[in-house]
């Protein structure tokens, strides 16, 4: 894959890979460019085997400030909105097994067989609310918020916002987070549910970095990818359907490399060595 991006910088840290949307002038405002190079940054970490996880953060003091604006403007009828100003990158990331639900336009990122984690450094507003909330893990630093700015635009609740949020915060936070408009900082968002960690702001990315690096040390990369499908397709479910599936997935395990693995670092008191899962 090419790595010719414009408007993001991807590096591998570890077991990690990190994607760090980088328009720091425009507060990492998002764009149509943007949308196809962080899918294919995606595509790219789930399809390495040596990347067991993948954080997202922005360069400068911005995660993501929203729709850029010429953008927005485009979509009102003033321009193109789809046009692609850097070379041309095909990827589709994700399960395609996975209900078609999580195959749009943000809520692929479900679909990825690898944990996505956000990590929201600063100003996250707009568009940028459903692609955190659909990312599988939120870590804030302690100035880092978020605002949904929807009805300051005379919008609505986009890309699946109004369905992920209640199953996230319930009906009553997601509402107060959606109407208001107003800014949510780490320790609130915490409190509210919409946070997973807090974290001081120059230690952030690192502590997100470190936690799927724990990940990659101790846990099977291939459970990790089946229980996240389980979390997301159980969603949809009727509970009898979702009992009779981990029956079913437990019974494949036992006979699986991965829990005969686990077993013996456990037994012999060193670390697993489990196999990863790439293209």
């Amino acid at each position: 894959m090419s790595d010719a991006y414009q408007t993001l910088t991807y590096r591998n840290e570890g077991n990690v890979a990190v994607i760090t949307l980088n328009r720091p002038k425009q507060m990492n405002a998002w764009t149509g460019q943007m949308g196809i190079e962080v899918k294919h940054a995606m595509a790219k970490a789930e399809d390495d085997a040596n990347i067991v996880g993948i954080v997202v953060t922005g360069e400068g003091k911005a995660f993501c400030a929203g729709a850029d604006m010429a953008d927005l403007m485009a979509l009102s009828g003033q321009g193109n909105a789809n046009k692609q100003d850097g070379p041309k990158l095909d990827a589709n990331p994700g399960d395609d097994s996975m209900p078609t639900a999580y195959r749009k336009t943000f809520s692929y990122l479900a679909s990825v067989r690898k944990p996505i984690i956000a990590a929201v450094n600063g100003a996250t507003a707009g568009m940028a609310l459903p692609f955190i909330l659909f990312c599988d893990l939120r870590f804030f630093s302690k100035s880092g918020f978020v605002m949904s700015a929807f009805p300051q635009r005379g919008l609505i609740a986009e890309y699946g916002t109004s369905w992920i949020l209640p199953r996230i915060v319930g009906v009553d936070k997601a509402l107060d987070i959606l109407i208001s408009s107003r800014k949510i900082y780490g320790e609130e968002a915490k409190e509210l549910g919409l946070a997973t960690r807090v974290y001081e702001d120059d230690v952030l990315v690192q502590e997100a970095i470190n936690y799927i690096q724990m990940l990659a040390d101790k846990c099977a990369p291939d459970s990790i990818r089946k229980i996240k499908a389980q979390v997301y397709k159980d969603l949809f479910r009727e509970p009898a359907e979702a009992l009779e599936e981990s029956v079913k997935l437990m019974l494949e395990t036992f006979s699986g490399s991965d829990m005969k693995e686990g077993v013996a670092a456990f037994m012999e008191k060193r670390t697993p060595s489990f196999k990863r899962i790439g293209k």
